[in-house]
C-alpha cells in the first residue's frame, strides 16, 4: 500500500508517495542510480571511483530481475508542473516511472536484512526522501520477521543510516571495476556482522 508524506520543503505543495517497485519502473530507477552516483556523489568520491560505480554492469533486464525478489520501494510524485518546477532535473534520462510519475528515490532491502541500495535523485536531496524510504522499507521487512539490518553505507548515505539508528562498525574498501570505494559497515544495535 503506498504511503504519502510531505517533503521537508517549505511551500512545496507536493505529496510524495512511497510504493513498491514495479517491473516497468526499471528504466527510471536505473537512470536515477546512474544520476545519483554520477552527479550526486561527485564531491565525495574520486572520478575514477564514480565512473566504475555508475557504469552499468547489469542490463536493464538483469537489473529488474535482481530487484523484483527484494523489498524495493520507490518515492514518486505525479509528473505535473509543480514537480517539474521544484525538482528540475529529476526525471531526466528516463526517470518517469509508471503512470508518468517522477521517481525521486529508491531503496532495496534484501530478505536477510541487508540494505543493498538507498539513492535519491540529486535534484531532490535534503528533503527527507531517503529517510522516509528507509523507514518504510525497514518497517515492511519487520512485518516479515526481519529484526536486524546492516548496510555498507557511502559517505553520503551514512547520516541517513545514523538517524535511522544504525551504528558504524568500521570502514571497508570495496573494489569496483578496478577502482576503490570507501564505505562504512553499519548495523542497527544487536544487528549481525
Amino acid at each position: 500500500m503506498p504511503r504519502s508524506f510531505q517533503p521537508e520543503i517549505p511551500d512545496a505543495g507536493l505529496s510524495i508517495a512511497i510504493r513498491r517497485f514495479r517491473a516497468n519502473d526499471v528504466t527510471a530507477v536505473a537512470a536515477l542510480y546512474r544520476r545519483a552516483v554520477g552527479l550526486g556523489a561527485r564531491h565525495a568520491y574520486p572520478r575514477k571511483a564514480l565512473i566504475a560505480w555508475a557504469t552499468p554492469r547489469l542490463s536493464t533486464r538483469q537489473f529488474r530481475n535482481r530487484m523484483l525478489p527484494t523489498w524495493t520501494f520507490v518515492a514518486v510524485v505525479p509528473g505535473g508542473a509543480a514537480a517539474r518546477q521544484r525538482f528540475r532535473g529529476a526525471g531526466q534520462g528516463g526517470h518517469q516511472g509508471q503512470g508518468g510519475q517522477v521517481v525521486l528515490g529508491f531503496t532495496e532491502v534484501m530478505q536477510d536484512g541487508h540494505v543493498r541500495m538507498l539513492f535519491t535523485d540529486p535534484a531532490a536531496t535534503r528533503c527527507g526522501i531517503a529517510g522516509h524510504l528507509l523507514a518504510h522499507a525497514l518497517s515492511h521487512a519487520r512485518t516479515h520477521g526481519i529484526t536486524r539490518f546492516d548496510t555498507d553505507a557511502s559517505r553520503l548515505s551514512r547520516p541517513v543510516f545514523t538517524r535511522a539508528g544504525f551504528r558504524p562498525l568500521g570502514h571497508r574498501l570495496r573494489g569496483i571495476a578496478g577502482a576503490r570505494l570507501l564505505t562504512t559497515r553499519m548495523v542497527q544495535p544487536g544487528g549481525r556482522l
